[in-house]
């Protein structure tokens, strides 16, 4: 009597525990079944505002509305959220301004690094980028995609560019035997040719002409045409050290860097001309000083026609 008493005790508990276990097999399997296939995400940047782009620490700052737009059958909101900024990081934690099912958006203000070309500087075009990617899930198993409210708000100005437009895009990002899909936003600023003319070519010209006109001055007045030529070299320096002095310290030329080669280039002819005509008024031929003063102003046209052609080409 004792033992059919155990039995009925002990045997619909045994029968319990093991559905237990083979339901909790089932759901995991369609959990795994779930988590094995490709859930889509479409991503949304709202750019509200860039407060800061230095060039010489190569980051910039931006603030912006970020949101998911998804299928909560495919992913949940929890896995959602395990995103990353890639190329930076929020300056706080990133807030949820709206939660509803299929769709989660933050307002996300961050401090972004970007290895910056400044080889058409001081003409170059930027690109301030927003990269971000899941922090676990693959591509096999998460993809992005680019949301087309994706926009900037029509306040949004940087003082000193021009905002050329943004695009968006999603690449896979390969890191060893896996790649993870990346949403990218890309904003794309660019310096005022006017603007830049003015502050960057314009002074410098004026300068080099300034010291073309020892040309023009009388051959016996060589230590004024001298004096003229150094005076201006060394303020065409001291102009090339302040137009470089906002950029990082980078391994190549830039085109001012190339224009001031050319401004050298000019200055070395001018006082090679000016220590000639200074030794041939030396030895008193000053008719042979004149006529070399006026050959070597029809060959500076050449030199200068010369090194503007070899910029254009580079």
């Amino acid at each position: 009597m004792r033992l059919n008493r155990f039995a009925l005790i002990v045997f619909p508990s045994v029968f319990a525990f093991v559905m237990l276990l083979s339901g909790s097999g089932v759901v995991k399997a369609q959990q795994t079944s779930t988590a094995n296939g490709v859930a889509e995400v479409s991503v949304g940047v709202w750019l509200i505002n860039v407060e800061r782009v230095d060039l010489a620490a190569s980051s910039y700052r931006l603030d912006f509305y970020l949101w998911f737009k998804f299928d909560p059958s495919e992913i949940d909101a929890s896995t959602v959220k395990e995103f990353e900024i890639v190329n930076g990081a929020p300056t706080r934690t990133p807030d949820i301004v709206d939660e509803e099912e299929g769709r989660i958006e933050y307002r996300i203000r961050g401090e972004f690094v970007k290895t910056f070309d400044f080889t058409r500087y001081p003409f170059e075009t930027h690109t301030l980028t927003i990269e971000l990617e899941h922090k676990r899930l693959n591509a096999s198993s998460l993809v992005y995609e680019a949301d087309p409210e994706t926009a900037i708000d029509e306040t949004v100005n940087v003082a000193g560019w021009e905002i050329g437009g943004f695009e968006t895009a999603v690449v896979e990002h390969p890191y060893d035997s896996e790649a993870y899909s990346r949403f990218v936003f890309s904003l794309y600023l660019k310096r005022p040719m006017l603007s830049s003319f003015v502050k960057s070519v314009l002074p410098i010209s004026i300068i080099t002409t300034i010291s073309l006109l020892t040309f023009f001055m009388s051959p016996q007045n060589f230590s004024q045409r001298i004096g003229l030529a150094v005076s201006t070299l060394m303020a065409a320096s001291a102009f090339h050290l302040s137009l470089l002095s906002g950029l990082p310290p980078i391994g190549y030329l830039t085109l001012a860097d190339r224009m001031m080669i050319s401004v050298y280039a000019i200055f070395l002819y001018n006082l090679s001309v000016s220590v000639y005509i200074m030794k041939l008024m030396d030895s008193k031929k000053t008719e042979e000083a004149q006529k070399f003063n006026s050959k070597a102003l029809r060959f500076l046209a050449i030199l200068i026609a010369a090194l503007i052609i070899v910029q254009l080409i580079t």
